[in-house]
């Protein structure tokens, strides 16, 4: 379906508040009592269910209609939050996001699971008696609760009315709720709010914007009033009868709709002050000074309480109002688009340089040096509007260790550090499956039960931490948990026994850590619907290693274990180092570079016989680029050769090239479908002077390698024992 700007707002908002929703459920699983996380989900709702109503969309406002309504029991305390009400709460969440969802792909709503929470719904609301109940203490109002502050004063009924957008379009007129009221006794007072007509350009004539503040002396009952009201659809009624309490008004701010008002205008527009004595405290305001709630509570004319609600919703209305002003948004899309113009910009740049040194010519060489500098500034600005706080990720994972603990029969918390560390918009969405993996492992295979945890001295809820800083241009995301930690003795045994080491293999406790990423390799018992067959350690590595990433492990047996992943910030443009290897170009990342070296004498012989060589009393694996790539050197570095000393994942390589170019910006691009299965590279780029360059993956260019020089090596072992078969057959 094709939205128009509006309705994809809507979708992007209402998911926004449904992940917002799910966050406040989380804590408040923690916190029941806590009222601002109770209105922070009643607020999710009625928002979603306010903007379905202006584009017409009945069934989520139906749906939601019924969630607000036990929200609203909740918020008064006639319901209590329990775990079984935040579970019932949560597949709310989920049922709105398929409604959500289901616009998007023109599906239908899942009926029978509506029509199941609509049941649990209406199961969970108070029953009559509490409602009834509720109702006698707020009408029968002791001479205590009087003295007591909890009463605001009225002898009136409160009628606030927000009348929907298409009142008139449907035929309304909203005279006849006048007409009906003054049938039913006499109006005290009428305000007319207008706060919701819109600036000129935005304004609809054929759109109601009115609202009113109204006093009613009746004898009716609450639903004799209500009736008036049954045929204005999308209409925001609130009724409060005669001496209600300081709660009724408080619930009243809370449902209103956010205008930057005054908190004389504010107190008045809900009826706990009349416009007079609003007046009177302004003119002693003139007067004196002062704070104009301070002189209200001094005059009493209203309570304290109801004054620091209105305090409250005032603050937080101008503070959503300066977040809006804050943040444009923008289509991402649009800012992948901005990033690729950027890209070819930089290419473009290093072209006019090159051809700017062929000429000697100060003034525009300067020129270029200020139009370069200008140029990193824009990358840098380009690629940090698609940077996003990597919390953005993290938070979902709460939900997750909540449902999960309870089919395991565990307790487990996940704390979350350095949420706000930022990292590509693009590497987030696609760490989120392999950081899903490692955590269901930890809570399957790492966390014990509380009875095993009791028994080792630990507390019975086990903890499981998300970590993430920047160091040295790459983000380390550390997944840690305290549980009982690898057994590599038991480790080697499964390999053994599975066939993926040889019974007179020895590995170091590094590498037997590494071995539960080989294909298949699992230390769990039996199969569960969270973990054990073994195919998701190898696809987590192959998908971190495919963002030009690598992950380690570090576990200490009965403490727990720790997974690192680092990843490089953006996969868009680069900071490179420029080498050739015969007349070929290749681009190394610069955050890899560790140093340049050129090779004496003796450290050829060296690389000659072991591929490897002494540095600084430090032995470094080396890979002969010619080589490896099957190229002729060039005759003149013959003699000359030069190491690049590459870091990555704590380890240091060598790499032998004919030429060093120096640092170079690059736009990495995909090298296809064809190419997909060629080892060591992360992409193209092409260089100022118009020539193509291979963008080289160090860390799968050192597999590589290492499979490599293991083939060569069984090669001429075969060989070599071929020469002795047929030596032997000879004679």
């Amino acid at each position: 379906m094709s939205f128009d700007e509006n309705t994809q707002i809507f979708i992007a908002e209402s998911n926004e508040l449904l992940n917002d929703m799910e966050n406040a459920l989380l804590e408040l699983e923690r916190s029941p009592n806590d009222i601002d996380l109770i209105n922070r989900v009643f607020r999710a709702a009625h928002t979603i269910k306010g903007s379905a109503g202006l584009f017409g969309f009945s069934h989520i406002i139906s749906f939601t209609h019924v969630v607000e309504n036990l929200l609203d029991d909740v918020r008064k305390c006639t319901v209590p939050v329990n775990n079984d009400l935040i579970s019932l709460f949560m597949r709310v969440k989920d049922h709105m996001v398929s409604m959500i969802q289901n616009l998007v792909d023109e599906t239908p709503t899942d009926e029978n699971e509506e029509i199941i929470l609509l049941r649990m719904l209406n199961a969970s609301k108070a029953d009559k008696n509490n409602e009834k109940q509720e109702t006698i203490t707020k009408t029968t109002i002791t001479h205590e609760e009087h003295q007591s502050g909890n009463l605001v004063v009225s002898d009136h009924w409160h009628i606030s009315i927000r009348l929907g957008t298409d009142t008139f379009r449907q035929g309304f007129k909203p005279q006849l709720i006048f007409e009906q009221l003054t049938e039913m006794g006499e109006i005290i007072s009428a305000k007319l709010v207008t706060d919701s007509i819109p600036l000129l350009e935005n304004y609809d004539p054929e759109s109601c914007y009115l609202g009113w503040e109204i006093l009613l002396k009746t004898d009716v009952d609450k639903n004799t009033i209500s009736g008036i009201f049954d045929f204005f659809h999308g209409a925001k009624i609130s009724i409060l009868p005669p001496k209600s309490l300081i709660s009724d008004y408080q619930d009243m701010l809370e449902s209103l709709a956010g205008g930057d008002e005054a908190l004389g205008k504010i107190l008045v527009e809900i009826g706990a002050l009349t416009g007079s004595e609003l007046q009177q405290a302004l003119n002693q305001q003139k007067e004196s000074g002062g704070l104009t709630g301070d002189i209200l509570i001094e005059q009493g004319a209203v309570q304290p309480e109801v004054v620091n609600s209105a305090v409250k919703k005032q603050q937080q209305t101008r503070a959503e109002k300066q977040r809006e002003l804050n943040f444009v948004r923008v289509d991402s899309k649009k800012l992948d688009k901005l990033v690729t113009l950027v890209g070819e910009l930089v290419i473009n740049g290093a072209k006019v340089s090159q051809l700017a040194s062929y000429h000697k010519n100060e003034d525009l060489n300067g020129s270029l040096e200020e139009m370069t500098l200008t140029l990193e500034d824009m990358r840098e600005t380009a690629l940090g509007l698609r940077m996003v706080p990597i919390a953005n990720s993290f938070n979902r994972f709460h939900r997750v260790i909540r449902d999960t603990s309870k089919e395991l029969n565990k307790k487990i918390r996940l704390e979350i550090i350095g949420g706000e560390t930022e990292l590509d918009k693009t590497v987030i969405e696609r760490i989120g499956d392999p950081l899903m993996h490692l955590i269901r492992n930890s809570m399957d295979h790492g966390i014990e039960s509380p009875i095993e945890r009791t028994k080792a001295g630990k507390p019975e809820e086990g903890v499981i931490e998300l970590k993430a800083f920047h160091e040295t241009g790459t983000i380390v995301i550390k997944v840690s948990d305290d549980g009982g930690g690898l057994n590599p003795q038991k480790l080697l045994k499964i390999a053994k026994e599975r066939g993926v080491l040889r019974d007179d293999q020895s590995l170091s406790e590094n590498e037997i850590y590494k071995l539960i990423f080989e294909p298949g390799f699992s230390t769990a018992e039996s199969v569960s619907n969270i973990s054990g067959r073994g195919v998701g350690m190898d696809v987590v590595r192959r998908n971190i290693e495919s963002l030009r990433g690598s992950i380690s492990v570090n576990s200490t047996l009965g403490k727990g274990v720790t997974m690192t992943i680092r990843l490089p910030l953006t996969l868009a443009i680069i900071d490179g180092f420029h080498i050739c290897v015969s007349n070929e170009s290749f681009i190394i990342p610069l955050d890899m570079l560790d140093e340049c070296v050129t090779m004496t004498e003796t450290q050829k012989q060296e690389a000659d016989l072991h591929n490897y060589i002494n540095l600084r009393d430090e032995v470094l694996p080396l890979i002969h680029m010619n080589n490896y790539f099957g190229l002729s050197p060039k005759a003149e570095t013959a003699t000359r050769m030069n190491i690049v000393v590459v870091k990555f994942a704590g380890r240091k390589l060598g790499l032998l090239v004919d030429k060093l170019h120096g640092e170079a910006q690059a736009v990495v691009k995909p090298l296809g479908r064809v190419f997909q299965g060629v080892r060591g590279f992360a992409g193209f780029t092409i260089l100022g002077s118009g020539q193509l360059a291979l963008v080289l993956d160090i860390q799968d260019l050192a597999k590589s390698a290492i499979e490599h020089e293991q083939l060569e090596q069984y090669q001429q072992l075969r060989s070599a024992k071929n020469s002795v078969d047929q030596t032997l057959s000879i004679h």
